[in-house]
């Protein structure tokens, strides 16, 4: 696996995984401002 750091062009897969997390109640729903800005 490689790893790297994450880039604007991820915002939105990442915001689909924490947001899939989050309906399962394991963390926070993040809006995809909030995502850009961290």
């Amino acid at each position: 696996m490689k790893v790297r750091k994450a880039r604007i062009s991820d915002a939105r897969q990442i915001q689909e995984i924490v947001n899939s997390h989050a309906s399962k109640g394991e963390m926070l729903p993040r809006s995809l401002s909030e995502i850009y800005e961290n």
